[in-house]
């Protein structure tokens, strides 16, 4: 562990391999912390998912929309990408510690919507720490052991770690948290169809509602629109093909539904600040938590 002014924190870092990409899902960070009472985090936003656990203590929370609550031991609360938050020290019987994993990947939402995970809803108590630590600790004993071959152990690590989450918010009564299925189907019909040229009036059809009206409540939802959301997830496999594959400009515009490469550079290059031709020439860089 290291110690830091306003904490003392283990941090394990993962960079996932082509293989584990191809599951949807994948860490990218594991770790554990004991907040001192200077301890603040605050607002800000991260590039990653993250489900934090509370194992001791207490902390002071707030959310996206400035609403604060006192969150206690055995309380886990999420963060998704590029939603604001903040959280700081509380008094309590013991110093906040907390465990947590970093994610990411097209899957990663949904299966945090179906344990009952949301913007309105980031944080859930009362789960069992004697079924839940375990699973934080093998992955952090898995992180440590800082083995990089191309496998999956990583992965199922996560994967079991959701399982657990998904077994006791069943048991708790958070599945599938209120107003959240049409959401999480419409994303999986996005996540699904993105590359077959779909657009947004495609998907309000499948979700029910009309276009306008489905772009309003996936935004204030989602924290972006669904032109973003479908945008984000073509520009996405565009950066895995640039650096995983030999495929041409045109090859990889046809692949993810733009007409040519010309257009395909330009929505790259508005994305991401630079052209297609320099991804392939930059590092991929490591994920924090």
């Amino acid at each position: 562990m290291i110690e830091y002014p306003t904490e003392t924190k283990a941090l394990w870092l993962h960079r996932p391999t082509p293989l584990e990409k191809m599951w949807g899902i994948w860490p990218t960070s594991t770790g554990y912390a004991i907040a001192k009472p200077e301890y603040r985090n605050g607002s800000r936003a991260i590039p990653s998912f993250a489900l934090i656990y509370l194992e001791q203590g207490a902390l002071h929370f707030i959310d996206h929309r400035g609403n604060e609550q006192l969150l206690r031991k055995n309380t886990m609360f999420c963060l998704i990408p590029g939603i604001l938050h903040q959280y700081y020290y509380a008094e309590a019987d013991a110093p906040p510690r907390t465990s947590w994993i970093t994610f990411e990947g097209k899957q990663s939402l949904p299966l945090l919507n179906r344990i009952g995970f949301s913007m309105e809803q980031p944080c859930l108590t009362g789960w069992d720490e004697t079924r839940l630590i375990p699973h934080m600790k093998s992955m952090e004993r898995v992180f440590a052991s800082e083995e990089k071959t191309d496998r999956l152990h990583f992965v199922l690590l996560l994967v079991g770690l959701f399982d657990e989450l998904l077994a006791q918010s069943r048991q708790l009564g958070y599945e599938n948290a209120p107003n959240t299925s049409w959401l999480q189907d419409s994303i999986e019909f996005m996540n699904t169809h993105y590359s077959n040229g779909i657009r947004i009036r495609d998907v309000a059809r499948h979700a029910g509602m009309t276009r306008s009206h489905f772009t309003r409540v996936f935004t204030e939802h989602r924290g972006c629109s669904p032109k973003a959301y479908l945008q984000q997830l073509r520009m996405e496999k565009a950066m895995h093909y640039l650096k995983e594959t030999s495929f041409t400009l045109t090859e990889i515009a046809l692949t993810i539904s733009y007409p040519d490469a010309y257009s395909f550079s330009r929505a790259f290059q508005q994305h991401y600040g630079y052209p297609p031709s320099r991804a392939r020439e930059r590092p991929d860089k490591g994920s924090s938590g």
